[in-house]
């Protein structure tokens, strides 16, 4: 694997294709790893909360074993995203400090071997829908296809890059704003009437999905939105394949995405669970980050407001593709892995999303900025119905999926991810523990931002700041005017006994002296870690390199006129 993936394309094509015949007959497992946006710990049915309309997330919390302490290895999107695909922290692969934005000229390496690259070189069919966040480039030279995806559809970030003007269908009559405000949001009237659990695609879907694609629609759509804000091009939507790639909206019309995305997904799954060899796909849902947003099917179907809504959508369009899974006879030798990227946008207040008994959320490393949902299932082979409360990370999906498919990872950088496997897969063993865990903060930048470490179930923060939510926020360390900076005396918690860190215990007293000096050992040997830095990709930015669906838009070399004439 090592001698395959570091040398050129055309090697790791050949690789590849040797590789496929011999797959074929081992029978390796497929793998589907959705993974939502700034959902909080406390936003499905299954992780407690009453008011969510999430059926297909509670189906897969009881077919599959759910976890207490799963982490991300950030609280924000892109270098959260970099420690899922790639099983390191972010700052080992440059993404840092912050995220990745229209402008960046840079994006994740592409020396970096995401899941999908890895599995690739053994014969994998790989796709991606939703979400990147990992950077464009001026030439697109690290969007998903160039990272080991076959093919992908999405958004390369967050779908408020720049702020929408049109969230929810509402044909005919004043917008609904996107961001809270006037005129006031419309509350829950009625109870749904269309069914939503029809296999996808039906005729009267596809019928909706004409209609919302009509140039009629999209002038309604667009009306009064003649260029973004800021001057930032457009939402691009891309799809395509690594040697055919387009952006087929410009700007991205979110009152269809969800079924846009879901037939990608779906269609994805069918055609390749009728070819010999496995696949892997990885969808990234753009909800339940802010603006919410939904399509004629799910708006004003919650009692939870838009932000029940958004997520409801979300759970339809998983439900559509673990239906196709089923129906395609793949379901017992599929991994099935729900999470997200980090905890609830608290700032959008009621719009935004829950975390349960946790402190704070997005963009802080209180419990609630960095614990989130988390769900595995595969039958017959991961325990049904099952709370584990073993601390995890988001991170250890790679090598887990490594040890699975026989991959051995390679030695010459640090992996921070840690196999899964021993305690899913085989009753009693705890080898595969993860005893610690490390919280950078969100813009972090040097080792003065290592912010807590959690061992066991102890946590020691270090240094605690804020998060987006305004200054008058009813929680003050979640406020955005918040940050103690370092700590003269750090907090420790124990979680197992305080998981919303509310109480904490004298860091001073003999009695935890033990657990106070292995944290810091811990600590010592983190920050010695080889490669814990690599250059950031994340500082570098350029107008010129947004991406634009009319390459004849960049020859003026003026970033003043690009929103205007990068639109389908």
């Amino acid at each position: 694997y090592s001698f395959c993936t570091l040398l050129g394309k055309t090697l790791k094509m050949t690789c590849a294709v040797l590789a496929a015949a011999v797959l074929g007959a081992m029978g390796k497992p497929n793998f589907i790893v959705f993974y939502a946006d700034d959902m909080g710990y406390g936003d499905l049915g299954c992780y407690g909360h009453p008011m969510s309309d999430t059926p297909n997330i509670d189906q897969l919390c009881k077919e599959g074993t759910r976890f207490a302490s799963m982490y991300t290895s950030s609280p924000v999107c892109s270098p959260s995203r970099a420690g899922l695909l790639t099983g390191r922290y972010q700052m080992r692969s440059g993404v840092y400090p912050g995220v990745f934005w229209p402008s960046s000229a840079l994006g994740l390496p592409t020396n970096e071997t995401t899941m999908a690259a890895a599995l690739k070189t053994i014969g994998y069919n790989t796709g991606m829908v939703g979400k990147w966040h990992l950077g464009v480039g001026p030439n697109w030279e690290y969007i998903p296809t160039q990272h080991g995806f076959d093919r992908w559809m999405g958004i390369p970030y967050s779908h408020d890059m720049p702020d929408p003007e049109m969230c929810f269908y509402n044909p005919g009559t004043p917008g609904i704003p996107c961001w809270p405000g006037t005129p006031a949001e419309p509350m829950h009237t009625e109870c749904p009437t269309e069914t939503l659990n029809a296999t996808f695609p039906t005729p009267a879907r596809n019928a909706l999905i004409d209609e919302l694609l009509s140039e009629e629609y999209a002038a309604k759509a667009l009306a009064g939105n003649p260029e973004a804000s800021g001057g930032e091009v457009q939402l691009p939507l891309f799809n395509g394949t690594a040697d055919n790639m387009a952006i087929i909206q410009q700007p991205a019309n979110l009152t269809i995405l969800d079924d846009l995305y879901t037939l990608a997904a779906v269609n994805f799954v069918r055609e390749m669970s009728s070819k010999p060899e496995p696949f892997f796909l990885y969808y990234a849902f753009q909800h339940t980050h802010h603006p919410d947003y939904a399509g004629k099917q799910f708006f004003n179907t919650t009692q939870r407001g838009m932000f029940g809504d958004s997520i409801k959508a979300l759970d339809w369009s998983l439900g559509e593709v673990l239906s196709a899974l089923k129906e395609s006879g793949e379901e017992d030798n599929t991994l099935v892995f729900f999470s997200a990227d980090n905890g609830p946008s608290l700032a959008r207040l009621q719009r935004g999303g829950n975390a349960g008994l946790l402190r704070c959320g997005k963009g802080t490393t209180w419990e609630g900025g960095q614990r989130v949902p988390g769900i595995i299932k595969w039958p017959g082979k991961v325990k049904a119905d099952v709370l584990t409360r073993e601390i995890a990370s988001t991170m250890d999906l790679y090598a887990t999926i490594m040890k699975i498919v026989g991959i051995n990872l390679p030695t010459d950088r640090v992996y921070d991810s840690v196999d899964m496997s021993p305690y899913l897969f085989e009753e009693g063993d705890k080898n595969g523990i993860r005893d610690a865990f490390y919280y950078w903060d969100k813009a972090v930048s040097t080792d003065a931002n290592l912010n807590a470490i959690r061992w066991n179930e102890w946590k020691v923060h270090f240094r605690t700041t804020g998060s987006h939510c305004p200054d008058d926020y009813f929680v003050p360390t979640c406020r955005a005017n918040y940050s103690s900076g370092i700590l003269e005396t750090p907090l420790l918690f124990n979680l197992n006994h305080d998981a919303g860190e509310q109480v904490p215990l004298d860091y001073n007293d003999p009695t935890f002296k033990f657990i106070v000096s292995k944290i810091q050992e811990l600590k010592t040997a983190h920050l010695a870690s080889k490669g814990l830095f690599g250059p950031s990709q994340v500082r570098k930015n350029d107008a010129m390199d947004q991406p634009c669906c009319k390459p004849s838009c960049k020859d003026a070399k003026d970033p003043s006129k690009l929103p205007a004439c990068c639109r389908t």
